[in-house]
């Protein structure tokens, strides 16, 4: 075990590492023993990270000279640590190599794989001169009961991570592995557990290809016939290990299987019939979840609480990153809905799937491809998210989102978005807290990505941080709960927080048309709470976390690259997908009703520079207003009642409209908003192509809500004509006659059961143009 005394040897010997120097690193036998020493599992936590740090910089000197001068880094590397290698394993000629000399030599070579895998392999498998190579050295005293097995275990587990690793393993450890893992005098089940995620590794690549350097598409996995037992059994085992673990008294964090075992369910539970076999069971999802990191209360009094913790609330475990990200990383698969491929991506598979097809290795064991589906299904992950919430897995959110590592921010972001999917679901969501952590990790996710951007060179490419589950997240809540319940009070003031979250899932490159239609309305919830939050919208400018053209500024441009949200809003109404255009009319509508939103739309107050931009939205409105989608048709005439009345706007929307020839015709404005007056009737067509004519006793009758914003339009405009000089007053007059915009309210006064809002301003307009003709 590495004394304290060792850390301070460590970290003078990361000091002369980590020190800049043209010449190779190079460590004496002394100094890798203490490294390897170290890195056992009976060293102190501040020990074996020291031990892995020296070991990091190390192995990023040798890559950082390999580059020059390959030859001579490759033997470096070997020349530093083979005198060691050689002289643990065989430390005399005459003597036979014990087990627990080679224990830190295992450990140190696990510490290795990750960072240089093919120096590792190379170092495993390199005969020593009348031995053999250190691999077979280590699987021959592994043959005897010992502290060995796991270790060498572990090692197995850090070479089935990389490539290099997997083949070694594959051509030289399955055998030991399978032998081991149902050995039956392990009587704590350590090893087994150890080797069973080892053996998970092995198949996690089972259905992939991945391109070689030569251009070639080679497999890197192996089959479960390969390693001789299926998804089954290995779940199964990692299963009862941590269930046997958690009920009893054995301290969590002390048992390294635990994190061994997470990992390995992580892995296993990518494939959907694993999905099952782990959601099987709901005792193991609360042993599971009851692996996560808790909470103590927080202080008392301000006479017991010092000061500078009254604010802290420290964990009862030390949080463990790598145990915090195993365990969300399988709730998260477990409740992920299933993904809907793009065309570009379904032909992908496609291709994918054919290249299996034809590989020879695989054609004993086809996938079944409808019980995926089956597995994959909407109903199916509905009912694996229950059980995970009947777990507890709300209320253990606040002790995994303590942790400072992105990924596992990220994952509790994606699990959020999988836990309130069903509406039915969110307000438990609420009272267990869970929305109290998204707002956290949203908060964390948005800061971490503007310190990502603000750190980056000219001409480097930004890392995108998955910040989009999160937000879609809080979108989702927002959209179905009432702000009271939602936010802490005041949550007028609160409910702002919000705000800029739901922006960037707006704006976002790589947001979904899903994303971007519940942000809309998200937006669109909040700002019906009050004006002064519309007019926050209206005015929003906002940077994006991530620049697509990060070293390119206009010509003659200052400011730095923002985004105006009214003007993504607006670029929505024109959108292809008929949600987002409708989400966005509805947000407009909305806008509307606050005094900067008026102010935008009329074009009150603005220049002649930005007529052409007006005009434009007023026209986008106004053939909003007459497509086929019934809410769309609401929204837009919704705005356009209010935007009317504005003498300006009016002026505008009067000389604006262009008819289908692309020439202005005065009368296009008319016939466009007597199309609120008429029936909706949904034309039907034959074999042909030609229009069904509809054959009934009774006539349809118009829309009574679109009516109304009909009417009101037609007044505010026909007040603005009468109020207009006597030539345009004139022309404009003779545009109502010719539209019949009269006869469609005549129309309108004899149809029974209009309510007495839509047949007054029927009259006041009857009568406004009566009177304009006298």
């Amino acid at each position: 075990m590495a004394a304290k005394g060792d850390e301070g040897e460590l970290t003078t010997l990361l000091k002369e590492i980590a020190t800049t120097s043209i010449n190779l690193p190079s460590l004496s036998n002394k100094e890798i023993s203490l490294l390897a020493k170290s890195l056992v599992p009976s060293a102190s936590r501040q020990s074996r990270s020291l031990a892995f740090l020296c070991i990091s910089k190390f192995c990023d000197s040798i890559a950082l000279h390999q580059s020059s001068t390959p030859e001579s880094t490759e033997s470096h590397f070997y020349s530093t640590l083979g005198t060691y290698v050689k002289n643990t394993l065989i430390p005399d000629e005459n003597a036979s190599t014990e087990p627990e000399s080679c224990i830190p030599l295992t450990y140190l070579f696990s510490a290795l794989f990750p960072l240089a895998s093919d120096a590792t392999v190379k170092l495993l498998t390199t005969n020593i001169e009348n031995v053999g190579d250190p691999l077979g050295i280590l699987l021959e005293v592994a043959e005897l009961p010992s502290h060995l097995q796991p270790a060498l275990a572990e090692l197995f587990i850090s070479a089935a991570g990389t490539k290099p690793g997997r083949n070694m393993v594959r051509s030289r450890g399955m055998e030991w592995l399978k032998g081991a893992m149902d050995y039956q005098g392990d009587n704590n089940g350590e090893l087994g557990v150890l080797c069973a995620v080892a053996l998970s590794k092995m198949s996690r690549d089972e259905e992939s290809l991945v391109a070689s350097q030569d251009g070639k598409e080679e497999s890197t996995g192996v089959t479960n016939q390969d390693i001789g037992m299926s998804d089954e059994k290995l779940c199964k085992r990692l299963m009862n290990h941590i269930e046997s673990t958690t009920n009893h008294s054995t301290t969590k964090s002390n048992d390294s299987a635990i994190l061994s075992s997470v990992e390995g369910l992580a892995i296993l539970s990518l494939k959907p019939k694993n999905k099952v076999i782990l959601t099987s069971s709901l005792t193991f999802l609360k042993s599971l979840i009851g692996l996560a990191p808790s909470k103590r209360p927080k202080g008392g009094s301000l006479p017991v609480t010092p000061r500078g913790s009254m604010d802290t609330e420290p964990l009862v475990n030390p949080l463990d990153t790598g145990l915090s990200y195993g365990l969300t990383t399988i709730l998260v698969n477990l409740t992920n809905p299933k993904v809907i491929l793009s065309a570009e991506d379904q032909q992908i598979a496609k291709l994918r799937a054919m290249a299996l097809s034809a590989n020879k290795s695989k054609l004993s064991e086809t996938p079944n491809e409808e019980e995926d589906e089956k597995i994959e299904s909407d109903e199916e992950v509905y009912k694996r998210t229950k059980l995970v919430i009947r777990a507890g897995i709300i209320s253990a959110l606040s002790g995994l989102a303590n942790t400072e590592s992105k990924l596992v921010k990220e994952n509790i972001g994606r699990l959020c978005r999988n836990l309130v999917e069903d509406k039915s679901d969110r307000l438990e969501f609420i009272k267990d807290g869970g929305i109290k952590v998204l707002s956290n990790i949203v908060r964390d996710l948005i800061n971490l990505s503007i310190k990502s951007s603000s750190t980056i060179k000219k001409g480097e490419i930004p890392g995108e941080i998955d910040i989009l589950p999160s937000i879609q997240a809080l979108a989702k809540m927002i959209i179905t709960t009432p702000p009271n319940l939602l936010f802490p009070p005041p949550h007028l003031t609160t409910s702002l927080n919000s705000l800029t979250p739901l922006y960037h899932l707006l704006i976002r490159p790589s947001s979904v048309s899903l994303q971007k239609f519940e942000s809309l309305m998200a937006l669109t919830n909040l700002a019906s709470i009050d004006q002064s939050i519309s007019n926050r919208i209206v005015e929003a400018i906002v940077k994006p976390l991530i620049l697509q053209s990060h070293s390119w500024k206009g010509s003659g441009s200052t400011k730095e690259d923002t985004i105006r949200i009214i003007v993504k809003i607006e670029e929505c109404l024109i959108d292809d997908n008929d949600l987002i255009r409708r989400a966005a009319t509805q947000l407009i509508c909305n806008l509307i009703n606050s005094d900067k939103g008026f102010t935008y739309f009329s074009g009150e107050n603005s220049d002649e520079k930005e007529y052409g931009r007006i005009k434009s939205r007023l026209e986008i409105l106004i053939i909003l207003a007459g497509i086929d989608d019934l809410q769309t048709r609401l929204a837009a005439g919704g705005a356009l009642a209010i935007i009317t009345e504005s003498q300006k706007a009016c002026q505008f929307i009067l000389s604006t409209v262009k008819s289908d020839q692309g020439q202005e015709n005065h009368k296009n404005v008319w016939s466009r908003i007597l199309k609120l007056l008429l029936p909706d009737q949904e034309e039907e067509y034959d074999e042909d192509g030609e229009v069904i004519p509809i054959i009934s006793s009774h006539p349809a009758l118009p829309s009574p809500e679109l009516v109304f914003r009909g009417v009101i339009i037609l007044l505010n405009l026909i007040n603005y004509i009468i109020n207009s000089d006597q030539d345009d007053r004139k022309t404009r007059l003779d545009d109502i006659g010719n539209a019949g915009v009269e006869a469609r309210l005549m129309e309108i006064l004899r149809i029974k059961g209009m309510s007495e809002d839509i047949l007054v301003p029927t009259v006041e307009a009857l009568k406004a143009l009566k009177q304009a003709r006298v």
